[in-house]
Order: structure tokens, then sequence, then C-alpha cells
């Protein structure tokens, strides 16, 4: 019952919807036996009354007609509020739990992995249509006539009654069998899924290496070995289930299994009387097709309610620290004050302490895996410190809104995404309420305009997929250029030209000139000689801050710093020796 409670909890404002097309349901469900009860009205006027005339014959028949009738649309009505308030629902539920992704910590996230959020967010929010489609409206009228028809039978004749209900034993333990094989099978069947998804994902992302190093046979056998996987616990549950199906399908519904021939025999031995014997038969027929409905539902509920705890995990996920106190800062300057920081238990930030001041140049240098980019992360609150605090103008960054921070912050990546639709669309996104005439001086300014007037369609090109459509030094410039729509008074450039060539390097370079001036600017920077005139270039080292201060200090006083300098400017000289070139 606790997904039920869920399930309403997450319907919200839309719960009156679902109990209309409950009620609805249960008025088809009732108005469904009526024809049962004219045909016993009719068997008995030809057996016992002998008055049957062609009038007669003709409202008993208009009667019938209109109860179908009246059956089906009352059944129609009642879905189309339950489908209603189902997708109403799922469509709340997506808004929440983007809403809650947004609130949860990136490091979380990316440990769980894309995939498993997808199917949250499509697969299993999807599943819930179901339960509150079906289910729900349907499932308790299934449940309320069958009572009350056994209530009236019992009234009638407690034996008749039982003989009714001597299907539902078989039936339901059909039913039990099949669940238990569910239960069983679920969470293997739900894993080899999983593998299986992620190798089709994995096979397809990887194609174009797979065709260069040639290894198609490896790589498929590893495809076609998770699909055969999938397609054999597939199998193997259904074949499994199938019997106990066939029994239940069968059994559940032939409600007069016991009735008809024991009853038959109470006639004839003279216990029972004509007239209860046909009107017992004929009621305990109407509810077979609603006990089958019922039974059908069953299965479905454990596989739900899998989902839905899949679902509450997320929901139920630890926010991060936002009490937000309305306060505004007094000016832009970025301070990190003492701050810790570890992925699960291991520190990758440890007690870290600068300032980044407005109008100036923080760069943050390091090797791989000093704590560069987590120093950038941070700012933005994708995670929450562990010990100390950051601040942008005195204020704590936990003490705002995550609207409000990201108003005073343009993060510009080496890992930049583009939504599948236009160029135009794509650096809105930097300021939504922005017109066209805005958006393409942001476009000039990040020296991108000339290759998207280039483009099929200019500005309303689509990008494709992740922005497969334009080359990586054409998607950085148009991040760049949604930043400088955004116009933030801070900014974070986290290795933004790492892995262009020179001549989008020097486009780039010159667009983020546009960007920075008169800002707050830190830079996560890989090539040195970038940030040569930077204010203040911040030292780390395995998480550890281990000097500060200009190019020129550091290069003096810092033998770990002189050695990175001197690595850069040797990789700036590299070429490739080729012998018996100019032979070829």
């Amino acid at each position: 019952m606790s997904a039920y409670k869920k399930i309403l909890n997450y319907a919200g404002e839309h719960k009156n919807k679902i109990y209309l097309a409950m009620s609805l349901i249960l008025a088809s469900v009732l108005v469904g036996i009526v024809p049962y009860i004219i045909a016993y009205n009719i068997i008995l006027s030809f057996i016992v009354r002998d008055s049957v005339t062609v009038n007669y014959l003709l409202l008993m028949s208009a009667g019938i007609i209109l109860s179908l009738l009246l059956k089906s649309f009352l059944y129609l009505k009642g879905l189309g509020a339950s489908h209603e308030a189902a997708f109403d629902t799922l469509m709340g539920m997506r808004i929440k739990f983007a809403e809650k992704m947004t609130k949860l910590p990136l490091g979380d996230i990316n440990n769980k992995g894309k995939g498993s959020y997808k199917k949250n967010f499509v697969d299993d929010i999807e599943s819930i249509e179901a339960l509150i489609a079906h289910m729900l409206p349907e499932g308790i009228p299934y449940i309320v006539v069958p009572i009350v028809v056994y209530i009236i039978l019992f009234i009638l004749d407690w034996r008749l009654a039982l003989l009714a209900m001597g299907s539902i034993p078989l039936g339901m333990a059909a039913m039990i069998m099949m669940m238990k094989i569910g239960l069983k099978k679920m969470k293997p069947y739900y894993e080899a899924s999983s593998k299986m998804n992620s190798n089709i994902v994995e096979y397809i992302s990887g194609m174009e290496v797979i065709k260069i190093f040639n290894r198609t046979t490896n790589s498929y056998e590893k495809y076609v070995s998770s699909v055969e996987n999938y397609k054999k616990y597939t199998l193997n549950w259904i074949k499994d289930s199938w019997t106990y199906m066939a029994i239940y399908g069968t059994v559940m519904p032939c409600t007069i299994l016991l009735l008809l021939p024991v009853g038959t025999v109470l006639y004839i031995n003279g216990s029972l009387e004509l007239s209860s014997f046909v009107f017992s038969l004929l009621l305990s027929m109407s509810i077979g097709i609603p006990l089958v409905k019922l039974i059908e539902f069953f299965p479905i509920i454990p596989n739900l309610k899998y989902k839905i705890d899949q679902l509450e995990k997320t929901f139920q996920g630890e926010e991060l620290k936002i009490e937000d106190r309305g306060i505004n800062p007094n000016n832009y300057d970025v301070d990190y004050k003492n701050v810790t920081f570890a992925y699960e238990k291991k520190d990758v930030l440890k007690d870290v302490s600068f300032s980044a001041k407005e109008n100036s140049v923080t760069a943050i240098v390091g090797e791989s895996g000093s704590g560069k980019s987590t120093l950038a992360k941070l700012l933005v609150h994708f995670w929450d410190v562990k010990d100390g605090e950051i601040t942008i103008g005195g204020v704590n960054i936990n003490e705002m809104s995550y609207e409000k921070l990201m108003d005073l912050i343009s993060y510009v990546s080496q890992d930049n995404f583009l939504f599948n639709t236009s160029i135009i669309e794509n650096i809105r996104i930097g300021r939504p309420d922005a017109n066209d005439e805005e958006v393409a001086a942001a476009a000039k300014l990040a020296m991108c305009h000339d290759f998207i007037m280039k483009t099929t369609n200019g500005y309303n090109t689509n990008v494709g997929e992740a922005g497969d459509k334009l080359s990586g030094g054409e998607k950085q410039r148009i991040t760049i250029a949604r930043a400088i729509l955004k116009n933030a008074p801070i900014i974070i450039l986290d290795e933004a030209t790492a892995f262009t060539d020179p001549e989008n390097e020097d486009k780039i370079q010159e667009a983020l000139n546009q960007l920075i001036f008169g800002k707050t600017l830190i830079v996560i920077a890989h090539r040195l000689s970038t940030i040569v005139k930077a204010d203040n270039i911040v030292l780390m080292k395995e998480g550890n801050l281990l000097m500060q201060g200009t190019h020129e200090k550091l290069l003096a006083q810092s033998d770990i710093y002189k050695s990175l300098w001197t690595s850069h400017i040797k990789s700036m000289n590299w070429d490739i020796n080729v012998k018996g070139v100019q032979n070829a």
C-alpha cells in the first residue's frame, strides 16, 4: 500500500481525476451486471411465468443494448479521466525529478551513471502510467463489484456463493506461483537488461574506434552475447510462467466451474429452486471478466514496486546544502577559506585558501589530478565542501539560492555541450530573454558569426546530437557566445582551449578577451604560456596549495612550477621526425 500512497502523493492536485475515474469505472462495472439480470428476467418469463410477448422481448433487448452502451460510455470516460491524471502526474514527476537532479551533488550523479538516471527519468516514471491510468481506477472497482456480487449470493444461498467462488483458489494459486517466479527472476532480468543497454550504447558510441582498429569481431561478440543473455532470461521467465498464466486465464473467469454441475445436482434433488439457480449462474458469470482483469494486475505490482523504489532513492537523495538568506554580495571577490573536499572518503583538496579579486585574473595550475577543476566546480556548487567555505563578496555560496549563484557565474569548460536544436537557441541559453540581435552580437564577439552564416540555415541551423554537426573549435566558440550573452561578473575558464587546433585557439582566445574584460576571472590553465600575465597564479599538487604569486615569483621560487614551465616550453617545440620521407 505504501507504493499506492506514494503515487497518490505524486499525483497531488490530480488526485480528484483519479477518484472520478474510479467512480466512473465502478459505475461501468455495475451497469455491466444489468444485462445478466435482464437475461435472468427473460429466462424466468419463458420458464415460469409463461407471459412472453414481442413487446416485452423488444423492451428487454433495448434494456440490454442501452446497458452495454452505458457501460462502454462510462468506462471510456473513466479511462479518459485516469489517463489525464496519469500523464499530468508523469509530467509533474519528471519536472520534480529534473529539479531534484539540480540539487544533487554532481559526484553522486557521476557515480550512479547517466544511463541509470535516463532509466529513472524515462522508463521508470513512464511505468507509473499503468498504475495511475489502469490499476488504481480499474483495480478498486474490480475488487468492489465481485465482493458485492458474492454478498448477494450469500444472502440468496450460501451454498451457491461458495460454489461460485470455486474457481478463485485455483486461479489465485496459479497467480501466486507466477508472482514467486517473477520475484525470483526480476533481479537477474533487470541486470541482463541493463548490461545489454550499456553494451549497445558502447558498441554504437565506439563504432569509429572499432572500425579503425578492426575490432569488429570482438566488439560484436560482446554485443551479441549481452543480447543473447537478455533473451535467455526473458524467455526463461516466460517459459516458467506460461503454464500458470494459462491456468489462471482459463480457470479464473469460469465462475460456474463448480456452480453449474453441483447446482444442477442440488436442483435435481429438490434442495434448490430453479429461479435461485438461474439467478446465481447469471450473476456469477457477470463477474468473470472483472476477476480476470483484477488478477492481471497482480504480476505488475512487484515490477512497479521495484521501479518506484528506484525512483525514491533519487527523490530521497541527499541534496546540496543551500540556505538562501537573500543577501547580496558586496563585490565579486571570490575567497576560498580553508577548503577541504573529499570524493566519498578520500580527500582531494586539503585546507586550500586563496582569493580571486574582482577585475583581476587568477590562474590555477598543476599536474593532472592536482585538484584544479575540482576547485572550479566547487565554486559553482557542484558539490558541498567538507570543511571550510567559499564566499563571493563575503557571502557563503551555501547561503545563496542556486539561481542567484548561477546568475553571478559563467562557466566555460573544455567539455562543452550543445543541445540538439538550432544554433541561435543554443546561444540563447545564456540569457533566455535575449532577442535575436543580442544573440548575433554575442556570436560576433565570440568569433563565430562568420562560420554560422556559412551553414545551411545560418543561425537556425540544427547542430545535431550533442553538436556533432560542428567541429570542436566551433562548438567551443558557441559556448563562449553563451557566456558573453549571459554577461556574468565572475568567469571560470576550465582549460577552455585545451584540445583546440592553433587556428581555432587564436579565435577562441580573441573571443575570451571579449568575455573577460572587467570581470573576476578564474582560469584553470593547461598551457602555461596563456597565463603568464595573470595577477595571481595558484600552484596545486595532490590537493594541496603549494604556493601562489605571479609568474615571475613562482618561476624564481618554486622548482615544481619551473619544471611545469620547462615541460610546457618543450611541448611547444615538439615535432615528429620521420626518416625517409624525403625519398617517398
